[in-house]
């Protein structure tokens, strides 16, 4: 089988990189639990103190993979397995930092938002799409990361928005030379790391976010959206 999701270290951080070149590393059923299960995995490593999410050939994700030869069933379950995915990552019990060269699209943007930091380039581009195909999702994490009237314009019109903008915005955390991303990422998750209280702050400022509440209330809603589309099924 094609290796979808690659992993390997700097020093203590962890990289795992998505790699479906040939589709910019579009998100199929294989690499979502090829994801998902690197990352479960890494949370107990003893040798990994903190991860960086990114993409192989400067390019994050463009999304879920559309072209996906499944049937309607199956397509709800990979969404589930797409709720399972961000919910994992919001809730990482390391620092997570997404490394964002290139595109960054729909299921890619929202791995990228559940991530504690986000690095960018001068080619990253961003993108929630959902509202062109009637799908509610990014209410959750994307006003906490840059506010309600931001999160409105790149939800509710589907705009894509370059490097600067993004990282006046607030969903940029950093923006670092495309030769630079990778370690530049990895060191800001290292400093993440060292610091013993890191976690703690985590937890903290996620529930006073309301994080928790927030996610419930999103997977409702897509929960209303599968129920809708499977009565289309008939």
């Amino acid at each position: 089988m094609t290796e979808v999701v690659r992993s390997r270290h700097f020093g203590r951080v962890a990289v795992v990189e998505l790699h479906r070149p040939e589709v910019r590393h579009a998100m199929n059923t294989d690499l979502l639990q090829a994801l998902i299960g690197a990352l479960r995995g890494l949370a107990q490593a003893t040798d990994t103190d903190a991860v960086v999410v990114t993409g192989s050939d400067r390019c994050f994700s463009s999304g879920a993979d559309v072209s996906e030869d499944i049937d309607r069933a199956a397509a709800l379950e990979r969404m589930d397995l797409f709720g399972t995915l961000y919910e994992l990552v919001a809730t990482y019990p390391l620092p997570t930092v997404a490394a964002i060269g290139g595109w960054c699209i729909g299921g890619g943007a929202e791995v990228a938002s559940a991530c504690d930091l986000r690095v960018g380039t001068p080619s990253t581009s961003i993108r929630f799409p959902g509202a062109a195909y009637g799908v509610p999702a990014g209410a959750a994490r994307l006003p906490l990361l840059i506010g309600l009237s931001h999160a409105k314009d790149l939800l509710m019109t589907a705009r894509t928005v370059g490097a600067e903008e993004a990282y006046r915005m607030g969903f940029l955390n950093r923006l670092v030379a495309e030769e630079q991303l990778l370690d530049e990422s990895a060191a800001l998750a290292l400093v993440m790391a060292s610091n013993p209280g890191a976690i703690t702050q985590k937890r903290a400022l996620d529930e006073a976010s309301g994080l928790s509440a927030r996610l419930q209330a999103e997977n409702r809603g897509l929960r209303r959206w599968q129920s809708e589309a499977k009565g289309l099924m008939g």
